[in-house]
């Protein structure tokens, strides 16, 4: 009778124990689903100046050479500091690329601002969604050489543009660029004005965000923030 008192004993710590871990189990992984579905606010201030953006990836270019993003005073921007892609004259195509390691999302919202503040042959920036790779990404950006809203798919580092509208964009002044990304819905706002909702279902998985600038431009960054959509 004491064997099996024991032995009950014993049953009934071990099925204690089990549910304590399941209940551990679902609470961790409640915890990081809710990390993963929180809004982010990216805290530029805590940076370095002059050091390159922290919790970003800097991809090589075609032209064996990184863009040069670095983190710059600006009184202008809100925290007193942006993140600033200095462009550099070339012959070829550049794309200059800033992924946000942090996140991978299928379905968000991505608002920030930004500051064409130099360049001869272009002027600008944007935002990368979905990106797999360097080469492949949807991007929505603003031209500030030619007033235009573009939305583009990339693929292979080829370039094919889906939705293009005119717009005013002025150069040397700060422009709230806001793309909502729901499947094959793409949705953008500039100035907080709806400009255009574009449509394509050619990339359908999660991907990183990125900031984009395009050849010689100097363009600055603030206020950037991510949010997931349902």
């Amino acid at each position: 009778m004491k064997v099996s008192l024991k032995r009950k004993f014993m049953w009934g710590r071990a099925r204690i124990s089990c549910v304590i871990f399941a209940i551990a189990f679902v609470t961790c992984t409640a915890m990081s689903a809710r990390a993963q579905d929180a809004a982010t606010n990216i805290e530029i201030g805590k940076n370095e100046i002059g050091a390159p953006p922290g919790e970003f990836e800097l991809p090589t270019l075609g032209d064996g050479r990184q863009g040069l993003w670095t983190v710059v005073r600006d009184a202008t921007a809100k925290t007193g500091i942006a993140i600033e892609q200095a462009g550099v004259q070339t012959t070829e195509e550049r794309f200059p690329l800033a992924i946000y390691r942090p996140v991978s999302l299928k379905n968000a919202e991505i608002s920030l601002r930004l500051n064409a503040t130099g360049g001869k042959s272009d002027q600008g920036g944007g935002v990368a969604v979905r990106l797999s790779s360097p080469q492949n990404y949807y991007l929505v950006q603003l031209d500030a050489l030619r007033d235009r809203v573009l939305f583009s798919r990339v693929s292979n580092g080829a370039s094919e543009e889906i939705v293009g509208i005119d717009a005013d964009i002025a150069s040397h002044s700060w422009h709230t660029l806001t793309v909502r990304a729901k499947d094959d819905e793409f949705v953008v706002s500039l100035d907080g004005i709806w400009v255009f909702t574009g449509f394509d279902k050619t990339l359908s998985q999660a991907g990183r965000i990125a900031l984009w600038t395009k050849g010689d431009s100097v363009t600055r960054f603030d206020q950037i923030e991510i949010a997931p959509l349902p």
